[in-house]
């Protein structure tokens, strides 16, 4: 075989190739970006871009609970929409746990956000 039938036969290969997959032409790559340009509009657009400050939620908490209760408790983290609450006595765990719960629920949410905080949980120590 000559030199060009080689190359023509090539060439079939790959229009048939390219047809068979939809794509006649090559696509065309964009040059490459930065990661940290890409994620805050990425986020943006997920709806994802408001994070909550552990800040954010002390100061909340001391608004919506009792200053007895204030006083006794502390948001410890917030992990996958669960804000943990470090209680120091178990008869305000009880209390919070078994009465006032839902409702801690419902305003957290309202400030925050159902995606944001989804359960509360609280723990002695």
């Amino acid at each position: 075989m000559g030199r060009k039938q080689i190359s023509r036969q090539r060439r079939i290969k790959r229009q048939l190739i390219a047809e068979w997959r939809g794509m006649s032409t090559p696509r065309k790559l964009a040059p490459p970006k930065a990661l940290a340009d890409e994620v805050a509009p990425a986020l943006e657009k997920l709806g994802m871009n408001a994070a909550i400050d552990a800040e954010d939620i002390l100061n909340v908490w001391c608004d919506i609970v009792p200053p007895i209760i204030a006083g006794n408790t502390r948001p410890s983290g917030l992990r996958n929409g669960c804000l943990e609450i470090s209680v120091l006595q178990s008869s305000i765990h009880y209390t919070l746990e078994r009465e006032m719960k839902p409702h801690l629920l419902k305003r957290l949410q309202s400030l925050f956000g159902r995606r944001h905080i989804r359960e509360i949980r609280f723990r002695l120590g």
